[in-house]
């Protein structure tokens, strides 16, 4: 039998770190925004007739053999797949081949996108039959366990359901919307730059998480910024309208750097500002920041000048688009 899957990474447009548990509980339960890209985490499962795994990350330059599913390693450097075969415990062995498109640590989920690719196949194959919201809360845990430091949600709906949408964790269960915006214009107005280095995003996070639960007066300052920033953004894109987007995603950024240190860098401000001399209306860091990319919302008939602009200061523009899918399988 022969499994292939995908699913998207994403640009989040504001919100992030709020998806983490219990962080939203303290900030009136805001949402998050963001849309999925046609930047793909892929998936191959092919079972075998012995019950050896050979794994091969090909963006990672990886591959490990294993003689059977009890003789996987504790820590290894494809640590998130060997955790979710050990969850499902497939009967056979396998050939398993991952590749995503997002450049490592980018901040645009990747890691995330290539859990939601293994979990959707790893359930089709063993027959698992777990539901999609019970597909985010096992990769959710597998990543927690994986990063040693909790996991937000947003990556994995984003993977799971495409699209542009709201998440929105409330006291009872998480509740997504999709935005009526017309994804090929969005795309337009969007240009995506890596720095060239990759980010633990893990690592701001946790010391945004900490700060909350220390009650820092100034992190808690912040991050109630982004929440009523989240909440102004949801309210407008709900009516299809961009007509106060890059003051909204301006106001986002300009709380989130001041988090905590090393979530802003000399790259990304340099870049920021090459972009902002040729036109760009705003930008913000992907993910929690601390390396990776960089997305400007701009005019589209600006778009080619700071994307030359961009280039010319070093930067790694991604070509990508919006798009409507999630989750996908093909079975063979």
């Amino acid at each position: 039998m022969i499994i292939e899957s995908s699913a998207p990474t994403r640009i989040d447009l504001t919100g992030g770190t709020l998806d983490l548990w219990p962080l939203h509980l303290f900030f009136d339960n805001p949402p998050t925004l963001n849309a999925a890209i046609d930047l793909y985490a892929r998936v191959t499962l092919k079972t075998r007739r012995d019950r050896a795994l050979v794994i091969e990350s090909r963006d990672l330059g990886i591959k490990a053999r294993f003689a059977s599913i009890q003789r996987l390693p504790e820590d290894h450097p494809l640590e998130l797949i060997l955790r979710l075969i050990q969850f499902y415990r497939p009967s056979t062995g396998l050939d398993i081949i991952t590749h995503c498109q997002a450049p490592a640590g980018s901040g645009i989920g990747g890691s995330s996108a290539l859990n939601i690719a293994l979990n959707g196949a790893l359930n089709r194959l063993t027959g698992s039959r777990y539901r999609r919201a019970e597909l985010v809360e096992i990769a959710k845990n597998i990543e927690t366990r994986v990063i040693d430091v909790p996991a937000g949600i947003q990556d994995y709906y984003s993977a799971l359901n495409g699209g542009a949408q709201s998440i929105r964790c409330g006291y009872d269960r998480i509740r997504t919307q999709s935005l009526p915006l017309d994804l090929k214009q969005l795309t337009r107005h969007f240009v995506l730059c890596y720095t060239g280095k990759p980010r633990a995003s893990g690592i701001n996070n946790w010391q945004v998480f900490k700060d909350v639960i220390d009650k820092k007066k100034r992190t808690h300052q912040h991050l109630w910024q982004i929440a009523e920033t989240s909440t102004a953004m949801e309210q407008m894109l709900l009516k299809g309208s961009l007509k106060n987007f890059a003051d909204l995603f301006s106001a986002e950024w300009q709380a989130r750097k001041k988090l905590a240190p090393g979530i802003s860098t000399p790259e990304m401000e340099t870049l920021m500002r090459a972009g902002k001399k040729q036109g760009a209306l705003s930008a913000k860091v992907c993910g929690a920041g601390g390396g990776g990319c960089v997305v400007f919302f701009v005019d589209p008939a600006k778009r080619e000048s700071v994307i030359s602009a961009l280039e010319t200061q070093g930067g790694h523009v991604l070509p990508f688009r919006f798009v409507k899918r999630g989750l996908a399988l093909l079975e063979g």
